[in-house]
């Protein structure tokens, strides 16, 4: 069997996302992945895996859209440089599967040269796309708008990583032949060479991008009510991104209880963040109306170094993180009861290590091998169809 992926993303956590499932798959068929000259995933790429580079690298991330730093010139030329999908019919491939969630210039080059209808397509989607009218997401409402202007793809499967997930899609697009299958987790990260630090007790972390999404306006505000019981509080923020005037304000006042990483964490330098972290801390706020969070890279990163986790009641946390028991779950944008979870567990060391063991068995459910090994037996049933 050969798998071509499409990775259309060169920075942030998607590519992470494309290689470990290309990675894992590869024990089972022919891979080649298909991505920019370069992303932050390219290191993670095993030698199982052929890599062909036909894109140019662009600088459209959240962050980038916050900070209003779009690049135009380089961002025009890397968009032209999708036309080089063409060369997948060259590879000839029996399914073609984008697992970075089916960028608007995909879908155009995918429509003019018909990849679509030539191969049995499928895309994985990590978050539901917004409402076009949302103006909380400028990004993805951009993407949106865009999207809608593009004729549609002819997809075999949707992938997604919640029930939630698959509701809203199946009530927005009207089709129901969509597959949930959960995100594995970020296991790589483990395996660098990083230097280990002991855990420090009264140390939370935050990480990855920063944008209104992931609420550390909220988290900078928990922790000022934290501090009055555990003086000796810090919070490592650890991504890159731009900080709100309140987020900057709070740490400005409260400057001993937060440690500053604002730039995005090479893959080798990661284990040295979660290592010293007795808590990962998500106050995620729901981005849109329909928003619908399957999973979050900081999340699997979390379980792969077996870390208890403070999240919050969006999309899949409740299930994944509440259910399993990795952590505690509260309500968005709730400074207190986020400040009240984070001091129950930095004052029970006995509950914080039974999460910690429960997060770490969450790594194994969810490792890759399992993932790859449900996209197989897909891939195979897709193929079974289509030669029908």
């Amino acid at each position: 069997m050969k798998i071509a992926y499409v990775l259309s993303q060169n920075k942030g956590g998607l590519p992470h996302y494309a290689a470990e499932l290309a990675n894992a798959v590869a024990h089972h068929a022919d891979v080649t992945v298909f991505k920019p000259a370069e992303t932050t995933a390219d290191s993670v790429f095993s030698d199982d895996v052929e890599t062909v580079d036909i894109f140019r690298s662009m600088s459209i991330s959240i962050p980038d859209m916050y900070s209003f730093d779009f690049e135009i010139t380089n961002n025009l030329q890397g968009l032209s440089s999708y036309r080089n999908l063409k060369r997948i019919h060259e590879y000839d491939p029996d399914i073609i599967h984008d697992p970075t969630d089916f960028f608007p210039q995909v879908k155009f080059f995918t429509k003019m040269y018909r990849l679509d209808t030539h191969y049995p397509f499928v895309v994985t989607y990590h978050e539901v796309p917004p409402p076009v009218t949302s103006l909380s997401n400028p990004l993805g409402t951009a993407e949106e708008l865009l999207n809608t202007a593009i004729p549609d793809a002819d997809l075999n499967q949707i992938i997604v990583h919640s029930d939630q997930q698959r509701t809203a899609f199946a009530r927005r697009l009207d089709r129901l032949d969509i597959e949930v299958i959960p995100h594995g987790v970020y296991e790589f990260f483990t395996e660098h060479d990083y230097q280990r630090h002991p855990e420090s007790p009264t140390t939370l972390l935050f990480f990855g991008n920063v944008f209104p999404g992931k609420g550390l306006d909220v988290l900078a505000e928990a922790i000022r009510i934290v501090k009055r019981d555990i003086p000796d509080v810090t919070l490592v923020i650890a991504g890159d991104g731009r900080f709100s005037s309140e987020t900057k304000r709070i740490i400005e006042d409260e400057e001993d209880c937060f440690e500053i990483h604002n730039y995005f964490i090479p893959n080798e330098a990661v284990g040295e963040f979660f290592s010293r972290a007795a808590l990962v801390v998500l106050p995620y706020r729901e981005a849109h109306a329909e928003g619908t969070k399957g999973h979050s890279g900081a999340l699997s990163t979390a379980y792969a170094f077996g870390k208890p986790v403070v999240t919050t009641a969006i999309g899949d946390f409740p299930r994944q993180v509440g259910g399993s028991d990795s952590g505690l779950v509260v309500p968005p944008e709730d400074p207190v009861a986020l400040a009240d979870a984070i001091t129950e567990l930095l004052e029970d060391d006995e509950r914080r290590t039974e999460m910690a063991t429960n997060s770490a068995q969450q790594a194994q459910r969810l490792s890759w091998e399992n993932i790859a090994e449900r996209h197989i037996e897909m891939y195979e049933h897709i193929i079974e169809q289509s030669t029908r």
